[in-house]
C-alpha cells in the first residue's frame, strides 16, 4: 500500500494481487467505490490541463499496445479517452501516479507511419525476416553513403580525368548534396543496423514477482504514526529486504529522505535506503553483492540513464563485473529501471549520438530536430536525383 491524494483528500492505496486496487480514506476509513478508474480519470485531467471535457472512455492495459509501446514502460496503465476535437488520450499509471504519455490524433498518426516506415511492424510475426531485411537495407545504406563518399569526394579529380564530359545540373546536385548528407548517412546506417541487431538479440527479462504483504503486517501502523508524532510525512509504503518486512516514510520537509522501519518492532534500519537499493539491485540482476563497487542517488535524466527510462528518483548500483554492469532500481516503487552493461552501453552510445544526434543537445531540441529532418530530406533528395539520373542512361 501507498499514501495519494485525490481531490483534497488522502486515501490509502492497497494494490491487491489478482483484485481491484482499494482506495481507503485516512480521514474516515471510507471505501472510494470504483476508486482506481476514478483515481485515473482524476490523474489524466491533471496531466491534460482538462477539467471538463467528458470522459469517451477508460481502459485498463495490462501490456503494451499498437498505441502504447514499450518505450513507454510504465505497464499497467490506465487509458483515458476525451470526448474533445483531437482525440486525446492520456495514459497514466495508478501505483505510481505517474503520466505514461498523451496521444492525439497527429501523434496517433505518427505512431502509425513510424510504426510501418521505420520499425517495419507488417514483418513483427516473422522476426528473423524482419531483422535480416533491415540489415540488408542498412548495409544497402552503408555501401552506398561510403562508395559515393569516395569516388565523388576523396577520388573526384581521378574520376574528373577518366569521364572529362561535362556535368549535367542534376549530377552536380547530386554529388553535393550526397557529399554534405553522407557522413550523416554511415552514421543512421550503422547505427541503425547495429540497434536492430542488438534488439533482437537481447536477453529476454524474466519478471520478477513483487512481494505481497499480508494484512496482519500492517498490524503496527498506528504504532508507527505514534512515534512519528508531528513530522509530517509525504508518502507511506511497505517494502521486503530480504524476508523482513519495513514500513518505508518519506518525509515531507526532506523528500530526499527516506526511513525504514521494521514492521514487528518498529525499530528503524540505519542505511535502509542503500541497503534496499542493494537488495533490489541484487534480486533483478542476480549478481552477486560482493561485487559492488558504489551506489548513487540519480535525480535527474542525463548520460546513460535517459528520459527513456521514465522513473526518477533511482539508485544506480554500479558492479564490478566483467561488463562493467550498472543496475538501476526505483525504491519508492520497488521496481528495476535499467540494467547496463558494457555492450548495452555501447550500443545505447552509439545509437543516441549517431541515430538521434543528442551530442548537439545543447542547442536545443528544436534545433536538433530541425538539423535531423534537414538531413533525412537531403538524403531523400539525394535518392530521387539518383534516380533519376539512373532513369536517363
Amino acid at each position: 500500500f501507498r499514501l495519494v491524494h485525490y481531490q483534497e483528500e488522502s486515501y490509502y492505496q492497497i494494490i491487491k494481487e489478482g483484485k481491484e486496487t482499494t482506495y481507503i480514506n485516512t480521514a474516515t476509513n471510507a471505501k472510494l467505490e470504483n476508486g482506481d478508474e476514478r483515481y485515473a480519470v482524476y490523474l489524466a485531467r491533471y496531466c491534460l490541463g482538462d477539467q471538463t471535457s467528458p470522459i469517451a472512455g477508460i481502459t485498463k492495459l495490462n501490456e503494451f499496445t499498437f498505441e502504447y509501446k514499450f518505450i513507454n514502460r510504465l505497464l499497467p496503465a490506465y487509458k483515458v479517452s476525451f470526448d474533445r476535437g483531437d482525440g486525446m488520450d492520456v495514459y497514466v499509471e495508478t501505483n505510481s501516479t505517474r503520466l505514461g504519455t498523451l496521444n492525439n490524433r497527429t501523434r496517433k498518426t505518427c505512431i502509425l507511419i513510424f510504426s510501418y516506415l521505420h520499425n517495419w511492424s507488417f514483418l513483427q510475426g516473422m522476426p528473423n525476416l524482419k531483422l535480416f531485411l533491415m540489415l540488408a537495407f542498412m548495409a544497402m545504406a552503408f555501401f552506398v553513403a561510403a562508395s559515393g563518399l569516395t569516388i565523388y569526394g576523396f577520388l573526384w579529380k581521378t574520376f574528373q580525368k577518366q569521364k572529362p564530359s561535362k556535368s549535367s545540373s542534376n549530377r552536380k546536385w547530386h554529388r553535393r548534396i550526397g557529399l554534405m548528407v553522407s557522413i550523416s548517412t554511415l552514421g543512421f546506417a550503422f547505427s541503425g543496423g547495429y540497434h536492430a541487431f542488438a534488439k533482437a538479440n537481447a536477453a529476454k527479462v524474466v519478471p520478477v514477482a513483487a512481494p505481497m504483504f499480508a494484512s496482519s503486517t500492517v498490524g503496527q501502523l498506528p504504532e508507527l504514526l505514534n512515534k512519528i508524532g508531528g513530522r509530517l510525512i509525504k508518502n507511506l509504503s511497505m517494502a521486503q529486504i530480504g524476508t523482513e518486512n519495513f514500513f518505508q516514510v518519506t518525509w515531507m520537509e526532506k523528500a530526499t529522505e527516506t526511513s525504514y522501519f521494521k514492521a514487528t518492532n518498529l525499530e528503524r534500519l540505519e542505511k535502509g535506503e542503500e541497503r534496499y537499493a542493494i537488495y533490489l539491485a541484487s534480486k533483478y540482476s542476480k549478481l552477486p553483492s560482493d561485487k559492488i563497487l558504489s551506489t548513487t542517488v540519480i535525480r535527474k535524466f542525463e548520460g546513460e540513464y535517459g528520459f527513456i527510462n521514465k522513473r526518477l528518483p533511482v539508485t544506480k548500483v554500479q558492479y564490478d563485473t566483467e561488463e562493467q554492469h550498472s543496475v538501476y532500481v526505483e525504491t519508492s516503487s520497488g521496481k528495476l529501471a535499467a540494467n547496463i552493461s558494457a555492450p548495452k552501453r555501447l550500443e545505447a552510445l552509439s545509437f543516441l549520438l549517431l541515430h538521434k544526434y543528442h551530442f548537439i543537445d545543447p542547442i536545443g531540441k528544436t534545433l536538433r530536430d530541425i538539423i535531423i529532418v534537414s538531413l533525412v530530406l537531403g538524403i531523400m533528395l539525394v535518392n530521387i536525383l539518383g534516380l533519376v539520373l539512373w532513369l536517363k542512361k
